[in-house]
């Protein structure tokens, strides 16, 4: 990761967002990131953003996780997701089959320090 890496962040709650810029910060990564709050503004930001890297929340008020990661798959579907939530122990099958139709991994909002080896691990 020597070069700006293009973020985009899907999280309605800013000092989450805050924190997952912080980490990235923290561990040296060089990155231009881009936040949304919603579907529309993340659909926008995905044709005109052209991320290298989507970070999203599992659970939005009126979008999910799995949406967003459908919608970035069509139009990206090279493009690495992470999806970030605090819902593991409430939902981890639904989790599960996220991961499966191509989410890249998962963290804990909990354990953000596991967002840049995740990020690492995604962007290979």
């Amino acid at each position: 990761m020597d070069k700006n890496i293009r973020v985009l962040i899907l999280e309605d709650c800013v000092s989450d967002a805050d924190l997952m810029e912080f980490e990235l910060m923290e561990a040296g990564v060089q990155f231009i990131s881009k936040r949304t709050t919603n579907e529309n503004e993340f659909l926008r930001a995905l044709e005109e953003f052209s991320p290298d890297l989507i970070i999203c929340d599992y659970e939005l008020p009126q979008y999910s996780g799995a949406l967003a990661l459908g919608e970035a798959k069509k139009r990206f579907p090279d493009v690495p997701f992470i999806l970030v939530t605090d819902a593991l122990n409430e939902e981890p099958e639904k989790i599960g089959k996220i991961l499966a139709v191509g989410a890249s991994d998962y963290v804990l909002k909990d354990h953000l320090d596991q967002l840049v080896p995740a990020i690492r691990g995604a962007l290979g």
